[in-house]
């Protein structure tokens, strides 16, 4: 992939929230793990990414994989709440899908997948109607699961991306990419500080990120604190800015600089949170719609059933400031 100069690409992103400022409040919660039709069903877990496609009324759902081959599957809803009925589709040649983005020109999805060994080798993927996988551009030098987990497109046909991880252990910076739908073209354009040690283990990311209005990204932080204290997860949200480029900046990557988001959580115990969506409008709010990947269960086998991890699906009011 080519390195796109900073003097050649001048972005707006596209707004998609109501406010430049806004707060969230809890509005309810569904635990997916409890559908019977989705429980009997053996593909269906480790949810990874979200997303709402307002003109179709459906939602759209991407798991990271259940076995050593991280095979995915893409599934489709009506309705979340009513889970019986759905469709699956087995995602051939992609493993490890992380975040789902639906196209703004057309019926296809864009998707981010992070999956290797030493050192992460992942792709930007296209999926179309027919199901047919294009590959859009790779990336390498990442630790081993810890690359592009968040994704999201403008206006101007750009997908943006960051890396769940900073590149080493000693930086504290994750990458955040712009790749050009249009040109084929990368930059990376700037970079995102991140607390590694904010909940006491060095296991804090960002899974994934939203557009919120322009040029402004909504990222989701988690922080695992791992297996010793039974997998509990602190969540946070930020926004940022990415800067407009001036004459004379050209190969300048920006710091950004991020500002937290105030949530309600309503008392609600966090899971895993990887995907993130606008979600409608529920008694006259727009919604931010969060998911849990549950990792298929696999470090809860010592555990009693009701301390199992969930496919949790929280739903929040964005209230303007």
């Amino acid at each position: 992939m080519k390195i796109l100069s900073f003097l050649a690409l001048f972005l707006f992103l596209n707004g998609q929230a109501d406010a430049q400022h806004f707060r969230l409040e809890f509005l309810k919660v569904y635990n997916l793990s409890d559908s019977a039709s989705l429980k009997n069903d053996p593909y269906f877990g480790g949810l990874s990414g979200i997303e709402y496609v307002p003109k179709r009324g459906k939602w759209y759902l991407v798991t990271d994989g259940a076995d050593s081959t991280r095979q995915s599957y893409l599934f489709e809803f009506d309705s979340l709440f009513n889970s019986q009925t759905y469709k699956r589709w087995k995602l051939d040649s992609v493993r490890s899908a992380e975040s789902i983005r639906a196209s703004r020109t057309d019926s296809s999805f864009y998707l981010s997948t992070e999956l290797g060994e030493g050192s992460t080798y992942g792709q930007f993927l296209r999926l179309r109607k027919d199901s047919t996988v294009t590959q859009l551009g790779t990336y390498q030098g990442f630790r081993d699961n810890k690359g592009f987990e968040a994704m999201a497109v403008d206006s101007s046909q750009v997908l943006w991306s960051v890396s769940e991880w900073p590149q080493t252990c000693r930086d504290r910076y994750c990458q955040v990419t712009g790749y050009s739908l249009i040109t084929g073209d990368t930059l990376v354009r700037a970079l995102y500080p991140i607390d590694t040690v904010s909940c006491g283990f060095p296991d804090n990311g960002v899974s994934e990120i939203l557009l919120a209005r322009d040029r402004q990204l909504l990222f989701l932080e988690r922080c695992w604190t791992g297996e010793r204290d039974q997998s509990n997860y602190a969540i946070n949200l930020f926004t940022a800015y990415i800067p407009k480029l001036q004459p004379g900046q050209e190969n300048t990557t920006n710091i950004l600089e991020k500002n937290p988001v105030s949530v309600n959580w309503g008392g609600i115990h966090l899971d895993n949170i990887e995907g993130m969506s606008w979600g409608p409008i529920i008694n006259g709010f727009r919604t931010l719609v969060l998911v849990s990947d549950n990792n298929f269960n696999k470090f809860d086998q010592k555990k009693a059933p009701e301390h199992w991890q969930q496919s949790q699906l929280i739903f929040l009011k964005l209230i303007p400031d």
